[in-house]
């Protein structure tokens, strides 16, 4: 018999087709409460090629990444159509979710790629699922029971009954708002009602948020993509406008409403507009503001001239609230008018780069980012109980001209220097000013450590420490310390003469010209030699000019090359 052959028409082994998934994730329209926090759950989305929804997963945003491998092994197992199978091949858009699935699943081939496929279900399952039906509505939480709830009723009346639209001028009449306790820091807050609608207050964390809030609140009627800061509103409603279940629980709790169009509402509203309740700190905070508010608007003449260009006005409150006693700040104006143009954040990166990649010093330059960085400071909460801020631009002047540095680059040496020996030196200061002098130095480091995270303000603070004060009062008071101009200075005011105008001071050259000096009034001698340490100070500050002019001109030449 001959071999047999094989039969017409049949195949080898069929090679595998290729089974290709599609993953993606999306964050939920609602939010779900977990214990005391709420938070919007992502979903894990797995698809087949044709677009049949495989599997889902509802995971905490932050907890996505570590659940995906999970995920995808579930659905492998279990897929929602069709028996268990594996994919030879998963696309997703993501790389930081590729390299997960790269990790815990080797034998499938992960692809980083766009994933149109993915969008349209996606938009789909995030819109069919904010439908689903949700509890009624509630002012209570785990965390938030009646009495808390009543407490906060109680500020929320008293703060309408103040009627703040009435009283603030405008929406963009900003107060900044700090509340250690709870972390609020120079937070924003505006307002809103002055046209009879939508009375209510309106927080945001910073300046560059409210502004974009008002920028984006301007196309609201005509942009369809509207995108908005987060922020957090504390506003009032119609009776009408509230839901049954919530009127409900009002009048079976007694909670106090000071009017038919009265009734509180606390929404936090993210980056994608989506509301959630309050958390038990966001409430706290609320009731703090309502009650901290309610007393500083009764100071209506002291406000108005504040928001037009007065004196401003600060004013740190201790209130009552549920959760126990709380120190509110509130200031006004949060800035100065006019000032939607403000120089960048790093104006102290500013300063650091104008005393070190110039040729030369340049004084001209540096002053009008010494004098935004001292508006700063003036409307900081460091500054709440200090009365009078002079110092520390005399502090950078007198940096500028004998070390050439600004605040940024001056060292902790040079800093000792100019408190202990330059201020007592050329500065016309009474002795019993030294305390609050050393104050307001404090303050000022204190306040580029926070504002611009200079961790090396801890050096500097070190020289004002407990003992600082009572060496530059002993400076102060030395006269030996005194330079000849500030000696002439005091000398003239000393015989009657009022050396702060241009005419008294000419009288008083021409009176030492013409006259005899009267008895009592001290002058230098000529022929006095300065101290040994001013001397040294001397020489020092001219040598380091010298240093830092070579160190520029080197900085300079290397910028020059790298261009």
């Amino acid at each position: 018999m001959g071999k047999k052959q094989p039969a017409r028409g049949r195949r080898g082994p069929k090679k595998p087709v290729d089974v290709v998934w599609i993953g993606g994730s999306a964050l939920m329209t609602n939010y779900v409460w977990d214990e005391a926090e709420p938070y919007r759950p992502a979903s894990l989305i797995w698809m087949s090629a044709e677009g049949a929804i495989l599997g889902a997963t509802a995971v905490k945003p932050e907890e996505l990444l570590n659940r995906a491998s999970e995920s995808l092994q579930h659905t492998i197992d279990n897929p929602i159509q069709g028996r268990p199978h594996k994919p030879t091949q998963v696309r997703v858009a993501s790389s930081d979710l590729a390299n997960i699935l790269r990790d815990s699943h080797p034998g499938i081939e992960i692809v980083c790629a766009p994933t149109p496929e993915m969008d349209e279900v996606l938009a789909f399952m995030t819109a069919d699922m904010s439908k689903d039906e949700e509890p009624e509505p509630s002012y209570l939480s785990p965390e938030i029971g009646p009495e808390v709830m009543a407490s906060f009723f109680g500020a929320a009346a008293k703060l309408f009954r103040a009627k703040p639209w009435e009283v603030v001028p405008s929406d963009t009449s900003l107060f900044a708002v700090t509340i250690k306790q709870l972390g609020l820091r120079d937070d924003v807050l505006s307002v809103i009602g002055q046209m009879g609608q939508s009375l209510g207050i309106i927080l945001f964390s910073d300046l560059e948020d409210f502004y974009a809030y008002v920028e984006a609140a301007d196309t609201i009627e005509f942009d369809e993509n509207l995108e908005l800061p987060p922020h957090f509103v504390f506003d009032f409603e119609h009776r009408s406008h509230i839901a049954p279940s919530l009127r409900r629980e009002i009048a079976e709790h007694k909670w106090e409403v000071a009017a038919a169009n009265a009734y509180p509402r606390l929404l936090a509203v993210d980056e994608d507009l989506v509301a959630r309740p309050p958390t038990i700190h966001e409430l706290t905070m609320s009731e703090a503001i309502a009650l901290a508010l309610t007393k500083v608007l009764s100071e209506e003449k002291a406000l108005r001239d504040a928001w037009m260009g007065g004196k401003p006005l600060s004013r740190t409150l201790s209130v009552q609230t549920h959760g126990g006693d709380i120190e509110v700040t509130l200031r006004a104006p949060y800035e100065l008018e006019n000032t939607h143009l403000r120089p960048p954040h790093d104006v102290f990166a500013d300063l650091f780069d104008l005393a070190r990649t110039a040729d030369e010093f340049d004084r001209d330059a540096l002053l009008p980012v010494e004098n935004e960085l001292l508006r700063r400071f003036a409307v900081s909460p460091e500054v709440s109980n200090i009365d009078r801020l002079d110092t520390c631009g005399l502090v950078m002047e007198l940096a500028a001209t004998f070390f050439e540095e600004t605040i940024a680059t001056l060292n902790p040496a040079d800093l000792r220097t100019i408190i202990f020996e330059l201020i007592p030196n050329k500065a016309v200061i009474e002795a019993s000013e030294a305390r609050r002098i050393i104050q307001e130095i404090r303050a000022f480091y204190s306040f580029l450590r926070r504002e611009f995270a200079f961790e090396q303000a801890d050096d500097y603070l070190r020289i004002l420490d407990d003992d600082a004060a009572q060496k530059l009062e002993d400076a102060l008071s030395d006269s030996s310390n005194f330079g000849m101009a500030k000696t002439m200075f005091i000398a003239g005011r000393l015989a009657g003469f009022d050396m702060n105008t241009e005419e008294g001071t000419e009288a008083w050259k021409q009176t030492i010209e013409e006259k005899p000096i009267p008895p009592g009034v001290p002058l230098p001698s000529l022929s006095e030699s300065p101290p040994n340490g001013r001397k040294a100070a001397s020489r020092r500050t001219k040598n380091q000019k010298n240093q830092r002019k070579a160190a520029r001109k080197a900085t300079r030449r290397v910028r020059k090359k790298k261009r």
